[in-house]
């Protein structure tokens, strides 16, 4: 259990470390944010951004994956309402995430 001095000991330390780096880093990482905000990056899981109005959306697929949606597009241009139906549940899924993005968008403009 820590103690009062401790906590106060901690806090200026906390205050000693931003005023000689902490605010240095900060300035850093903003200004990465602002060069890399139109990046859409397949390793870091950035798969949407706004940028001057426009949403931009990456998609990752697996190669399997890949197969299976254009298959199952195939069955359902066949008539397959099975097919119909998993495309239409992976559509969904991309509207939830789509309302997420939008939604996003609103927080960041309030």
């Amino acid at each position: 259990m820590t103690s009062v001095g401790d906590d106060e000991a901690l806090d200026d330390i906390w205050a000693d470390w931003m005023a000689e780096e902490g605010l240095e880093i900060e300035e850093e990482i903003e200004l990465t944010l602002l060069e890399t905000r139109g990046t859409l990056d397949m390793q870091d899981g950035t798969h949407a951004q706004w940028m001057n109005g426009d949403l931009g959306v990456l998609f990752t697929f697996t190669s399997e994956e890949v197969t299976e949606i254009l298959d199952a597009w195939d069955d359902a241009v066949g008539g397959n309402l099975m097919a119909l139906t998993s495309l239409m549940n992976w559509l969904q899924g991309f509207t939830g995430f789509l309302t997420t993005c939008v939604n996003a968008k609103s927080d960041l403009e309030d």
